[in-house]
């Protein structure tokens, strides 16, 4: 075997080992990248879950017992009520009156829990006593309960607590019986004590399957204050006026965030890992090539020193990941003589292009989901940035067959906005336009609009594509989310594009609309703030 042949050999060794390793850790920590940012984001989507289920939860218990307080002082500040209990007392008006087709209780007791009369509804005819004596309890227990006969208004004069009874939670509504008249409610001052109305709602089992149906979230119900919490579970403590915890409401934490994340991850690493295997494969041939060609020209010391300045260059093009893949797979498309060599290159670079596409997608959404994204506002001409999205898209449009035009109102000359992050839109919406509008037409017109009393420059993006069906719009501003599946697996995309977009012109206080049918075509508006006449001199 020649020694040059041996030397190239040789070569090859030491190159792949210094570029494969390279590639191969830049590949991996690619990965870790991308999983951390999918991660982040899905623990994020878990915390809104907790916030959110937590803040549901409250407002329903809470609705529920304002409105049983609702329902207590029509009862009991009642000249009827006063006259027919705490005046003199009658059984046969207190039985034909205290009653109620919407409260499942209803209790008359004394400052000191003393039951003096109870109804329940027949669902809790059986528990009626154990029933009345707990609600009577809870409601002596309210702080500062004989103030609330002299409140300065009758709505003042209510208030509720919680009671327990086995595993039902009993909301209950305690107001005194007092007059109508707010002078002569005041004024009244009873030696032996007021006469309070409780008027209770039980959640039963049954009652909190159906405020979990109602509020989605699964395995709703009532602990103990001392019981533990099931794993994967989140709970809110139920506190009496007093502060007492009677117990825990408690419910699954659905996390959807990490469903997600576990459904989206792994068709991202297969995508990374493809790129790592092309780069690989691709970097491993031209390695061999290269020095098997200074091998038989330049002795093996310049043959060492071009494989030094070739790995320099190498690792210098990957010092980051994606760009580092992308850069070197262009220099390759550029220079090598194959076609099959370009071709493959070509592959590499659309691969990890759209996969750099979608991770910044992906950090973007973040950004903005947790209120991280700020926007440097500044006077723009409209007509320059027209201007600048055509000649970036003009390129597309024409590979697409598209013809791409542009109609711009006298009117509309500035805006305010961010010039990348208004870029940013344009060039989403009018690749969309361009991407569903194939051999077809594509218009970027601009007007000024009113909307509330501020005026905006209108963007209408025009195109007479495939057109979106009016039950598929709303999807199409959801991260994630594409008009229906059909799209999605014809034209591909991450789903994000244009909910960035939206978001993104909602930071710079403007908005994107859509106007479409289905076969006819799309106009989507972005909506801009128009420069005052202020903004214009301060530039």
């Amino acid at each position: 075997m020649p020694k040059h042949a041996d030397a190239a050999a040789i070569g090859v060794r030491r190159a792949w080992l210094g570029v494969g390793a390279p590639i191969i850790a830049l590949v991996g920590l690619t990965i870790a990248l991308a999983i951390a940012a999918f991660a982040s984001f899905a623990h994020e989507q878990d915390r809104a879950f907790e916030r959110n289920s937590a803040t549901l939860v409250s407002s329903g218990l809470e609705g529920r017992a304002r409105m049983m307080s609702a329902l207590g002082l029509d009862y009991a500040n009642w000249d009827a009520a006063f006259a027919n209990i705490s005046g003199r007392w009658n059984d046969n008006w207190i039985e034909s009156n205290i009653y109620s087709s919407v409260a499942d209780a209803m209790v008359l007791f004394r400052q000191n829990g003393a039951v003096r009369y109870s109804w329940t509804s027949d669902a809790f005819a059986d528990q009626r006593e154990a029933l009345a004596a707990a609600i009577a309890r809870s409601g002596a227990r309210v702080p500062n309960l004989r103030r609330l006969a002299r409140a300065p208004s009758a709505t003042d004069g209510v208030a509720y607590t919680y009671a327990r009874l086995g595993d039902d939670l009993i909301i209950i509504a305690v107001a005194p019986i007092t007059r109508e008249d707010d002078a002569a409610r005041i004024a009244y001052n009873p030696l032996r004590g007021y006469d309070y109305l409780a008027v209770v709602k039980v959640i039963d089992t049954q009652g909190f399957a159906r405020a979990s149906q109602s509020m989605s979230i699964e395995g709703f119900h009532l602990l103990g204050p001392a019981d533990a919490r099931p794993p994967n579970y989140l709970s809110l403590p139920v506190l009496t006026p007093d502060g007492a915890q009677i117990g825990n409401l408690v419910w699954r934490h659905a996390r959807p965030g990490t469903a997600a994340f576990q459904r989206r991850i792994w068709p991202a690493i297969f995508a990374l890992l493809c790129i790592g295997a092309f780069t690989v494969v691709i970097t491993r041939h031209l390695v061999s090539r290269q020095v098997k060609v200074m091998a038989g020209v330049e002795a093996a010391l310049e043959a060492t020193r071009v494989k030094a300045e070739f790995l320099a260059k190498v690792g210098h093009e990957l010092r980051t990941p994606l760009d580092g893949i992308i850069g070197y797979a262009e220099i390759i498309e550029e220079e090598s003589d194959a076609q099959s060599t370009r071709t493959d290159a070509g592959r590499i670079i659309t691969a990890a292009r759209h996969l750099n596409d979608l991770l910044i997608d992906i950090l973007d959404q973040s950004r903005l989901d947790s209120g991280r994204v700020k926007v440097n506002l500044a006077v723009l001409p409209v007509a320059g940035m027209v201007a600048e999205v055509q000649g970036l898209l003009r390129p597309s449009a024409g590979a697409a067959g598209v013809n791409f035009t542009s109609q711009l109102s006298a009117a509309a000359n500035y805006v305010v906005a961010d010039h990348v992050r208004l870029r940013q839109c344009l060039l989403n919406l009018v690749g969309n336009a361009i991407k569903y509008a194939p051999r077809g037409n594509v218009t970027i017109k601009t007007r000024v609009v009113e909307r509330e009393g501020t005026e905006f420059v209108a963007f209408d993006i025009v195109d007479d594509g495939i057109g979106i069906a009016k039950a598929d719009q709303d999807n199409l501003f959801k991260p994630f989310s594409q008009a229906n599946a059909q799209v999605a697996e014809t034209y591909g995309g991450t789903g994000l594009g244009l909910s960035i977009a939206r978001d993104l012109a909602r930071a710079m206080s403007g908005d994107i609309n859509l106007v479409s049918e289905l076969g006819e075509g799309a106009t989507f508006t972005l909506l801009v703030p128009i420069a005052s006449p202020k903004a214009l001199k301060v530039a």
